[in-house]
């Protein structure tokens, strides 16, 4: 899976949506109608949030490379959260120190509450990690690990740093200018909302089928 975010998770979001739509005492032909309704809704909202992914272009607020780099991968929702550790880098986060440990790097930074944070780049593995443990946590990267990646001039969030939970739609491309479309294009496949698409699309087709065979017993 590329997004942190638990399969037990999904399930509870799933069921608290699917309730809004049922009710205890519904029938079968009440059921499928009720669900076809909630799949409905759902691709409606769907398609609203990928429409304002693809039409927003997002208002950049510092120099940095990286924070272009994630205008055009994130949605507009996981860019906001994106910018504003970003913007923390910049401005707040500094150096402590740096060491080397074996075939890790060790950078210990200061945040603007004076608190310390250490962030281990793996040379061999190419990963990094923060002690906040905030990408493990919610699949963002942090304004420490991004102080790490200006550090070392970087201008592309690495891969394993994305989190697929906030990413765009599949296919995306920049939209701001400093990337040629010829060399990047960002392809993002978020597997754990794929998987769920096919098993909602072959659910929706046995609900279909089960739909008509009762609407033809009750008619006949």
């Amino acid at each position: 899976m590329s997004s942190p975010i638990k399969t037990t998770s999904i399930s509870e979001s799933q069921n608290i949506f699917f309730k809004r739509y049922s009710k205890s005492r519904s029938n079968l032909v009440e059921f499928l109608m009720n669900y076809n309704n909630a799949l409905d809704g759902q691709r409606s909202n769907n398609n609203r949030l990928e429409y304002l992914d693809f039409n927003t272009i997002p208002t950049l607020k510092t120099n940095s490379a990286l924070e272009k780099h994630a205008s055009t991968i994130y949605s507009d929702s996981g860019f906001k959260l994106i910018q504003s550790e970003i913007e923390e880098a910049v401005d707040n986060v500094t150096m402590v120190r740096v060491s080397n440990i074996g075939e890790n790097e060790i950078y210990v930074v200061n945040d603007k509450f004076s608190k310390n944070w250490t962030v281990s780049y793996s040379t061999s593995f190419d990963s990094y990690a923060c002690s906040c443990k905030m990408f493990g946590r919610i699949g963002l990267v942090c304004s420490h690990i991004f102080w790490v990646l200006r550090n070392k001039k970087m201008k592309l969030i690495p891969n394993e740093l994305h989190g697929g939970r906030w990413l765009k739609s599949k296919f995306v491309k920049a939209v701001h200018c400093g990337f040629d479309d010829d060399i990047e294009t960002f392809i993002v496949v978020d597997e754990t909302k794929q998987e769920y698409r096919d098993k909602i699309r072959a659910f929706r087709q046995i609900m279909a089928e089960g739909r008509k065979e009762v609407l033809d017993f009750l008619q006949a």
